[in-house]
């Protein structure tokens, strides 16, 4: 999926260069903290003003607030301010870590799975993990350059992303989910010791407008929406949600939309439980296993390229029968 590890690693040097290119500098960590607002604004001057322009091109990324639902204005960075405020509509996993912040695993908005192609029967697998708090790193792609710590954070959220599915698979009680998917149950009257299958498909029942922006629409294998109101739509996704997370033959594939595709400015992976990726997919995503790869190559080939420390001769020696008197004298390497 996504390519040769080669192809990989060029396209990431590619994105690396036109990042380096920007006046800009500094890490991704440093520049979200300093531009990105935890409340509703208009994006547009920032991001021309810190030329993202260069590396995020995708025609569908909306900087401008736009309506939304339920009163809110909507642009593209409503993945970041619905976490870091607290309102993730359909949290699965919330887990808060000293020193690097709080982390949200979630089924998306819009049209989960819809890049999975017609009639797929995995897209009640989707999730996606985001940072959801202002501490440690954050990135905006993890296909541009990053730091050693935000590689690890990238690391690090890939293991959540796995977590989340030992979850779902298990149908673990939501006690066990962290502490928004039990403040969301509490909202909607619902005991911590449900599983955490059947509340997903109590908040998509509960979502509100979802024919609006950025709406809500799950497709089953038959590409019927199983997410619309009324009884016999819920137990087609109780169906859905339940076939797809007890099918042991399926495998956590892990992907994100490169720079170009991408029309979120926060970094989110992507996670599928699929027994193959769709060939429709393979040109706007990437296996993040591939990316991480890249990276840590490169940090291994970095830290062998470093010159060493100069070796210090601090041998005593004699001068002409004065008394003895130590030296430093620098090896050559």
């Amino acid at each position: 999926m996504g390519g040769s590890a080669s192809k990989v690693s060029d396209q990431m040097g590619d994105f690396a260069g036109k990042w380096n290119s920007r006046d800009v500098k500094g890490s991704q960590t440093d520049l979200f903290w300093k531009i990105v607002s935890n409340d509703e604004e208009d994006f547009e001057f920032k991001f021309k003003e810190n030329q993202l322009d260069y590396v995020f091109t995708s025609d569908k990324i909306m900087l401008n607030l736009l309506p939304g639902d339920t009163g809110k204005r909507y642009n593209t960075l409503q993945l970041w301010r619905d976490a870091v405020n607290g309102k993730t509509a359909l949290p699965i996993l919330d887990v808060s870590l000293p020193g690097k912040g709080r982390y949200i695993v979630m089924m998306p908005l819009g049209e989960p799975g819809v890049h999975l192609g017609e009639n797929h029967n995995s897209k009640g697998s989707h999730l996606i993990v985001i940072k959801a708090s202002r501490e440690g790193c954050v990135t905006f792609n993890d296909m541009l350059p990053t730091t050693k710590d935000e590689t690890d954070d990238f690391e690090l959220r890939l293991s959540l992303i796995d977590q989340a599915f030992m979850l779902l698979k298990g149908n673990a009680p939501l006690s066990e989910c962290g502490v928004m998917v039990k403040e969301k149950a509490t909202e909607l009257g619902v005991e911590h010791a449900v599983g955490i299958r059947q509340f997903l498909v109590t908040m998509i029942n509960h979502l509100p407008d979802k024919g609006g922006r950025p709406g809500f629409i799950l497709r089953n294998g038959e590409n019927v929406d199983v997410a619309s109101y009324g009884t016999p739509a819920s137990s087609e996704l109780t169906k859905m949600i339940e076939d797809v997370f007890t099918n042991g033959t399926l495998n956590i594939h892990k992907m994100i939309q490169s720079p170009e595709n991408n029309s979120v400015m926060i970094s989110h992976i992507h996670g599928f439980l699929l027994s193959e990726v769709p060939e429709c997919m393979n040109e706007t995503y990437i296996d993040c296993n591939e990316i991480l790869k890249v990276k840590r190559e490169h940090e291994t080939m970095l830290n062998e390229n470093m010159e060493p420390e100069p070796e210090l001769d601090v041998s005593e020696e004699e001068d002409n029968g004065c008394e003895l008197r130590r030296q430093a004298t620098v090896t050559a390497t």
